[in-house]
């Protein structure tokens, strides 16, 4: 990493002053691509000149995204993050307003109305009496992929709605897995039962499950990486297509500068 020579440093600094935005965008890029950042963030966060003190936390910002993304994408490599955890990881990328402790109340609030012997009917019985659904309309919509919108509005793709019933199901001893059924995500449970969340949470008995195929944690969050950076590209959501895009790209193995123009470089 190259190492910017302090008279470079201060000029930047300075720039990050102006009042053109345009002006201080442009510094900033130059910052974020050099080590002398993060030391920039710990000298400048609390600067007298206001505008400056403003331009430092977006950069304290841009800088803290950059290691949790990079931070996720190791812990996937490594098979050492949970699914819900991943999910909550994607949902903080592509909107940084989230609040986790939110989440982690919304989910804390469920599980003590949840049955303490808990089997398959009685879970989709909560689930479907707490008001989880899925509507099928404007399915490419973000908020349908993102936990904190579906914990809040109780409504959300099948993808996410079967991560929620298993994870809230394992906390009760109750298991299944999660499955491809007719182009939509569903689970199965131990006894071979099949519950379909865009069905009402509708619970079926398969004579044969040879033509379902299983997920694993990784096919979910590249599903929900892959909706979520169609719903940016549609709505013009440049950062999160960045975000999104690069981590979806460094999972398949590719690299997102290389994406052709006007995504990449």
């Amino acid at each position: 990493m190259a190492k910017l020579k302090q008279p470079t440093l201060d000029a930047l600094i300075n720039l990050l002053e102006d009042e053109d935005t345009q002006v201080s965008t442009l510094a900033m890029e130059q910052l974020l691509h050099h080590q002398e950042a993060e030391h920039l963030v710990a000298e400048f966060q609390e600067a007298a000149n206001p505008v400056l003190r403003s331009r430092i936390h977006q950069l304290s910002n841009i800088l803290n995204l950059r290691r949790m993304r990079s931070d996720l994408i190791q812990q996937v490599e490594r098979g050492a993050m949970s699914v819900w955890d991943g999910l909550v990881q994607i949902n903080y990328q592509y909107n940084p307003r989230m609040n986790p402790v939110t989440i982690t109340e919304m989910l804390e609030d469920l599980l003590t109305r949840l049955p303490q012997d808990l089997n398959t009917v009685r879970l989709t019985s909560f689930l479907r009496s707490e008001g989880f659904t899925y509507t099928g309309e404007d399915i490419l919509g973000a908020d349908l992929y993102l936990v904190e919108d579906m914990l809040v509005q109780r409504m959300g793709a099948p993808i996410l709605l079967s991560v929620l019933a298993r994870y809230l199901g394992r906390q009760r001893g109750w298991n299944a897995t999660m499955v491809l059924f007719k182009g939509k995500h569903c689970l199965l449970d131990a006894r071979g039962h099949l519950v379909e969340p865009a069905e009402s949470w509708r619970i079926t008995r398969l004579p044969r499950h040879d033509h379902l195929h299983p997920c694993g944690n990784q096919e979910v969050w590249l599903t929900v990486l892959s909706q979520l950076f169609l719903s940016a590209m549609m709505e013009g959501r440049l950062q999160a297509i960045q975000r999104v895009g690069s981590i979806l790209t460094t999972l398949c193995g590719g690299e997102f500068q290389r994406l052709p123009f006007p995504l990449g470089s």
